[in-house]
């Protein structure tokens, strides 16, 4: 099927914006004090939109056309030219103390028609390296002197990926892509011990030390949904990632880090259960066994297994606009231990969405809130958080 082609106009518009928002979205300082980042390389970013978080899950084979990082066949069913943009705000909690917040940007992507294929760019975040920690101790120098001092531990910073993709639909049910990314991002981790200076005197300074790295590598993610019957549309991936080479940067010392990234397999559907209601099931693996090796990561669980189920509802409306709301739960370990102890994540997941305008049932502006409430746990350890996430979509003629 021919699909609309976009206008001079939406053409311009589309890649003037890719160029800026790609810029915003790289992996950046932040505000998170996610303690469980400070494991290997750090906690996966999860789905790269609303969507896909509110119904708990990977993202594969949901309905519509849209852009997707990890399923790059969900664009083939796309027939106007369109932009998406996610934001993310989230708050944690470590063993029920202070709780601390950030907000991060971790989607951009851009979607155009032209003949029969659907090309695609976008950005999107995958693992976060931000936290931070101040510990208050006794040191002793001997001979009776003790003193008071504060350790300061942070890590800024992230991995991400930019990518390319191409899509194509063949016949009326089946869609096929493929996208390339480059890794991107970077790591600052600084230490500092502060000593209390009525035990050692005013003039005696703190110390500090930093350490920098940048990431660097390349992957391939590939996918494919098959809709059999208009009840039901079901979805298979796989990313091929090199090996991601963490370079050090200005006068941090020691060799490039070299982490060989794992195959990540992907799994989903959904299926209409009445008219309106329809079940979304999703599952990941990966096998971080020599990745974690190379992290010196001796607790990590090895073979990750990430799963999510959830419920959409697509009947309702609100003054003639369409409302869609979602209700799910999603559950799996990290890739990385924490402490030397395997660490798993869950978490209650919600949400909704409004059409603010659509054609011919094709949405042209759509907006999506998802919610997620959950914790991650490692022997010993417990972190609560809560994330909001919000998608913009925008489609033109």
């Amino acid at each position: 099927m021919m699909r609309p082609a976009g206008s001079p106009g939406i053409r311009r518009t589309l890649f003037s914006v890719v160029a800026t928002a790609l810029a915003l979205a790289l992996p950046g300082p932040g505000h998170a004090q996610s303690l469980f980042s400070a494991g290997g390389l750090g906690v996966p970013t999860g789905a790269a939109d609303a969507r896909a978080r509110m119904v708990g899950g990977v993202g594969l084979g949901l309905p519509g056309g849209y852009f997707s990082p990890t399923d790059p066949a969900a664009a083939g069913w796309v027939l106007l030219p369109g932009i998406s943009a996610t934001m993310e705000s989230g708050t944690e909690s470590f063993n029920g103390g202070e709780t601390s917040g950030r907000t991060r940007f971790p989607s951009f992507g851009i979607v155009y028609p032209y003949g029969e294929n659907v090309y695609t760019a976008g950005f999107t975040g995958l693992l976060s390296q931000e936290w931070r920690s101040e510990v208050n101790r006794v040191i002793d120098f001997g001979d009776g002197l003790l003193v008071d001092a504060v350790d300061r531990f942070q890590s800024e910073g992230g991995i991400g990926s930019a990518q390319v993709g191409v899509a194509r639909r063949f016949g009326s049910s089946l869609s096929v892509g493929v996208n390339g990314g480059l890794y991107l991002g970077s790591v600052e981790r600084r230490f500092e011990r502060e000593l209390d200076p009525t035990d050692v005197g005013p003039e005696v300074e703190f110390f500090s030390t930093r350490g920098a790295w940048r990431a660097q590598g390349n992957s391939v993610t590939a996918s494919a949904s098959w809709e059999p019957s208009s009840a039901i549309r079901v979805g298979a991936g796989a990313t091929w990632s090199g090996d991601l080479t963490l370079e050090p940067q200005g006068n941090t010392t020691g060799s490039a880090v070299v982490v060989p990234l794992p195959l990540e397999l992907r799994f989903g559907g959904f299926f209409t259960l009445t008219p309106g209601l329809g079940l979304a099931v999703s599952v990941s693996r990966a096998d971080w066994s020599e990745a974690a090796a190379a992290m010196e990561d001796d607790g990590s669980p090895g073979t990750v297994v990430r799963w999510g189920v959830g419920g959409e509802w697509n009947a309702g409306t609100l003054r003639g606009r369409r409302i869609p709301m979602a209700l799910g739960y999603r559950g799996g370990d990290l890739p990385f231990s924490f402490l030397g102890a395997a660490a798993s994540e869950s978490a209650l997941t919600g949400g909704f969405g409004i059409h603010l305008a659509e054609t011919d049932g094709i949405p042209l502006a759509l907006v999506e809130l998802g919610f997620e409430r959950g914790s991650r746990q490692a022997e010993g350890a417990e972190e609560d958080f809560f994330r909001t996430t919000v998608t913009f979509r925008i489609s033109g003629r």
